[in-house]
C-alpha cells in the first residue's frame, strides 16, 4: 500500500517512515509536518492510507477529517495521537477513521494497524483500551440487525443510557411510573437483553442513542 504521512515532529515522522518501509511492504509516497498542500498531494498520489497526527489542530477538531472524507471518500485514515480515553478515540472512529495508534505505539503496533487496514478491518491496540478494541473490532457488532423503536421508546432508551431513574423519566416525560416500566420491558425484549446494563450496552453498540 502507498501512504501519505503527516507528522508534526520531524524526527518522529522520519523514524516512522523508516520503520514502515523497512519492516513492511508499504511505501511512503509523501511525508510532511503540516497539512499545507495536502489535498493536491492526495489528488496526485491517490494513496491507500493517510496517516495524520492528532496534535495538528485541524485534525484534532475534526475539520480536516471532514474535508478529506468529502474530497476523497475511499481514503483510509490512520490517526496517531495522545488521546487515551474511550470517548475521545470513539469520536474519531465515528468521524470515519480506520485505525488509531497512540504515540507510545511500537513497530509491532504499526505493522498490525497497517495489516488490519489492508484487510478492511478497523484497528486500535488492545493494550490501549481493551473495551474499545472489542467494540471496534467485534464483527458481531457490525452484523447485528437493526431494531425498530418507537419515538417514545427511543426517548426512554436515551434517558436510561443517561442514567435517569424510572421516576425521573416519568416526571421528565409526563407519563406514569408504570408506563415507563412497560416501555423498559418492551425495550429489553426488542434488544434481547435481561437488564438495564444490557440495554445500555446494546444501545451503544447498535448506535441507537448518543453517549
Amino acid at each position: 500500500m502507498k501512504l501519505v504521512l503527516i507528522e508534526a515532529i520531524p524526527l518522529l515522522g522520519q523514524a516512522i517512515c523508516q520503520s514502515i518501509e523497512s519492516r513492511t511492504d508499504n511505501k511512503i509516497g509523501y511525508y510532511a509536518t503540516n497539512l499545507q498542500n495536502l489535498e493536491s498531494v492526495l489528488q496526485e498520489l491517490q494513496p491507500d492510507i493517510l496517516w495524520l497526527d492528532t496534535t495538528i489542530p485541524q485534525v484534532r477538531d475534526g475539520s480536516a477529517l471532514q474535508s478529506i472524507h468529502k474530497r476523497f471518500p475511499g481514503l483510509k485514515i490512520l490517526l496517531f495521537g495522545m488521546e487515551e480515553t474511550v470517548p475521545e478515540i470513539r469520536k474519531y472512529f465515528k468521524q470515519g477513521i480506520w485505525a488509531y495508534l497512540p504515540k507510545t505505539a511500537d513497530s509491532a503496533d504499526i505493522e498490525a494497524a497497517l495489516s488490519y487496514i489492508e484487510a478492511g478491518e478497523l484497528y486500535v491496540p488492545a493494550s490501549l483500551n481493551k473495551t474499545i478494541a472489542s467494540w471496534l473490532t467485534d464483527p458481531v457488532r457490525k452484523k447485528k440487525p437493526g431494531c425498530k423503536l418507537t419515538h417514545r421508546e427511543q426517548e426512554i432508551l436515551q434517558l436510561i443510557v443517561e442514567e435517569f431513574t424510572t421516576n425521573e423519566i416519568a416526571q421528565k416525560l409526563y407519563i406514569s411510573h408504570c408506563t415507563v416500566e412497560t416501555h423498559r420491558i418492551n425495550l429489553t425484549q426488542k434488544l434481547g437483553v435481561k437488564n438495564t446494563a444490557g440495554l445500555v450496552r446494546e444501545a451503544v453498540q447498535r448506535e441507537l442513542c448518543s453517549y
